[in-house]
């Protein structure tokens, strides 16, 4: 029974009579802006029927990779017959949400009074096959390696991740390495082939000397070779998936970027054309199942790190393709940043539900309230951040399906936050 005074963000009143609280996540409660005393009232919770853009944003510390925990949780909470139709697919560039496995014991006071429990999720948390034996001591907490097969790349990749300019040399080379290598071995050609094909080409000596100690360096990341699973291998029905593209701290962010642009490529166009096998059995069977790779949630920390607004990286037209055109086959996206002024302004434009934790950068605030400005009635910045409370775990939340501003207490995690800054005082006298 839809209590209501429950509050759904991100479908109309309509759609809420007839499901009720099905299709959704609990975010928190909503609570009074007015007044010096926090009084929490009715619950809020998340749609997740419908395809969302949703960004989180708020500067280090307010809670923001916390929020996105809460909502991944909120998915992974959903029963069996809901789940096996989507996959969570996690980019962890900072490797920190293998902890979603691990109950949240110490808040479990606070888990109570809101009706919860600690528990840790089942979640499948894949690694750089070439940097295994760092990994392997964790076995219950990292499970299996991916890789990529170089020809997963494309040109302006390997421009990306090598950090050439296209007028370079070295880029001629590459590109003709790339064009003999697919002719010699087709799909599946290693690095090790580049590094030969290099060797064997007839440029001058600087010139493949400098790509091959690029080649060279790239087997260092671990992420090619021959075994391990490739990643749209990993994208499966019902599973929540944490790809950690941290590399334990050894993968460049230029490494991290482009892998993140691949994935994005690869889900979108498999996603796309199953969208259209579905359509088709609707119409000759008069029903529509799965076909393919399933409606999938992308969860991305750190965005203004791959899509900046002072400039493109090889994953923003991956990723706008993704906001602009995903709901029709059913993807979601789920982000978060500490810098939202620094983030591509056509993500913004595109997100329909904005998570506000405290910003206070004057070119944040500028950036988020020209957003919610396109909402009725919305105030300035300055009117909410002065009514938020200054403690972590309280946001503003915009919804641009029923235009309006929704100040929401989020739930505490049931599962551990590894998120957290490191302090002194923890390893005093451990």
């Amino acid at each position: 029974m839809l209590d209501e005074r429950a509050k759904v963000i991100g479908r109309i009143n309509r759609e809420t009579g007839r499901l009720g609280l099905q299709y959704t996540s609990l975010l928190g409660r909503q609570f009074n802006l007015s007044g010096s005393k926090i009084e929490a009232s009715n619950e809020v919770y998340i749609d997740v029927n419908n395809p969302h853009m949703i960004v989180v944003c708020g500067k280090r510390g307010y809670g923001k990779s916390y929020t996105l925990g809460v909502l991944v949780e909120g998915l992974a909470n959903l029963s069996e017959e809901i789940r096996r139709n989507l996959a969570v697919v996690i980019v962890d560039s900072m490797g920190i949400f293998w902890s979603l496995q691990v109950p949240n014991n110490g808040q479990e006071t606070a888990l109570k009074e809101w009706g919860l429990q600690s528990k840790g999720f089942n979640v499948s948390v894949y690694y750089p096959e070439g940097l295994k034996e760092k990994y392997a001591k964790y076995p219950q907490y990292f499970h299996e390696g991916f890789i990529l097969y170089p020809s997963e790349l494309n040109l302006e990749d390997w421009i990306y991740i090598f950090d050439m300019d296209e007028t370079q040399a070295q880029t001629g080379l590459l590109a003709k390495i790339l064009a003999s290598a697919y002719e010699e071995y087709g799909n599946f050609y290693s690095l090790k082939d580049l590094i030969k094909l290099t060797n064997n080409s007839d440029e001058k000596e600087n010139i493949k000397n400098a790509l091959l100690r690029k080649l060279i360096s790239a087997q260092s990341w671990g992420i090619f070779s021959d075994k391990g699973k490739r990643i749209e291998e990993v994208v499966q029905p019902g599973k929540i998936i944490v790809l950690d593209f941290s590399g334990a701290g050894e993968l460049p962010w230029n490494v991290r970027t482009s892998l993140t642009a691949i994935l994005i490529r690869k889900i979108y166009s498999k996603r796309a054309f199953a969208r259209s096998e579905e359509e088709i059995e609707r119409l000759k069977k008069g029903k529509m199942s799965l076909k393919g790779v399933p409606l999938t949630w992308l969860v991305l920390d750190e965005a203004h790190l791959f899509v900046p607004a002072e400039r493109d990286t090889v994953a923003t037209d991956p990723l706008l393709t993704w906001v602009r055109q995903g709901r029709y086959p059913g993807l979601s996206l789920l982000l978060a940043t500490q810098q939202p002024g620094a983030l591509d302004p056509r993500i913004l434009s595109q997100c329909d539900i904005l998570v506000i934790h405290r910003v206070t950068a004057g070119n944040d605030s500028a950036a988020i309230e020209k957003r919610i400005s396109e909402i009725y009635g919305s105030q300035s910045m300055g009117f909410y951040m002065k009514a938020l409370p200054k403690e972590p775990g309280y946001a503003i939340v915009m919804d641009d399906k029923t235009e309006e501003i929704i100040p929401v207490s989020i739930r505490p995690r049931q599962s551990w936050h590894a998120g957290e800054s490191a302090k002194l005082e923890e390893y005093v006298g451990s």
